[in-house]
């Protein structure tokens, strides 16, 4: 997967920036959600969104790849500009992954199924390379002998590795995280986490919004404090962790660490 990224740089001056977002607002109604947020995402970043409830993490997050229209600004994708009414978002989307807190894995489909489904249908892979490709992907993770099983069958953990794996399966420059370990009974959350920490040593782009502040400290190279819809502090985890400058987040951490 590292030389894959190594290999596939975008076009352009600087072509390690894979994202990089241009004073986004995000309203709902009378409600402004984001309030101008600008931030660049390289390549390798492993990117932890951080923040109390209802702060706009979320929001910010479904942005990148436009499952949230932003009411203004800019985000553009290895140079592409998503806000674009020209722009195929559909077509760009294949190579933003997703996984989201609920797994939205098809029940009536094998997990088999629920891997190639996506890389077959849009013609990225035969039928017979996007099996190979799954059942090394589930080699990996250890649910190999989980091909022929329906999502009801498995745990939550296991069902969360498995989307993570579906998403891993489009070949993504870059696979955006919402709470992945949130609907999780707390022994399994440690079991995606690992997943997901091979995959940042693999050298995949991520951007998690995450409450484990553990993985933020350990995994992530860049920490996002984001309340009241805009960037308060930005850091690495060093940074944010051990010496937060902003009172709001020192408050936060006291609460959450």
């Amino acid at each position: 997967m590292n030389d894959k990224i190594t290999q596939d740089n975008s076009s352009g001056n600087e072509p390690d920036i894979i994202l990089e977002v241009k004073d986004l607002h995000k309203s709902f109604g009378d409600h402004e959600v984001l309030k101008g947020i600008s931030t660049t995402i390289r390549r390798g970043d492993v990117l932890a969104l951080i923040g109390p409830s209802g702060c706009g993490k979320s929001t910010f997050l479904r942005s990148l790849n436009l499952l949230e229209t932003p009411t203004s600004g800019q985000v553009l994708f290895e140079g592409t500009d998503l806000t674009s009414p020209t722009v195929n978002i559909n077509h760009v989307r294949e190579k933003i992954g997703m996984v989201f807190q609920q797994f939205n894995l098809f029940p009536n489909k094998t997990i088999l199924e629920n891997i190639t489904l996506a890389p077959v249908t849009l013609g990225k892979k035969s039928k017979r390379e996007a099996e190979a490709q799954a059942f090394a992907l589930l080699e990996r993770i250890g649910l190999k002998d989980k091909a022929s099983s329906y999502p009801s069958q498995l745990s939550g953990g296991q069902k969360q590795r498995i989307a993570i794996v579906r998403s891993l399966a489009m070949d993504p420059d870059i696979i955006l995280f919402d709470e992945p370990t949130s609907a999780l009974d707390p022994e399994m959350v440690k079991e995606v986490l690992s997943v997901m920490q091979e995959l940042a040593e693999s050298g995949m782009t991520m951007v998690v919004v995450t409450h484990e502040m553990g993985f933020a400290r350990e995994v992530a190279n860049r920490v996002m404090f984001i309340n009241e819809g805009i960037i308060q502090e930005e850091n690495t985890p060093e940074q944010i962790f051990s010496a937060p400058k902003n009172p709001r987040l020192r408050e936060f951490l006291s609460k959450v660490l």
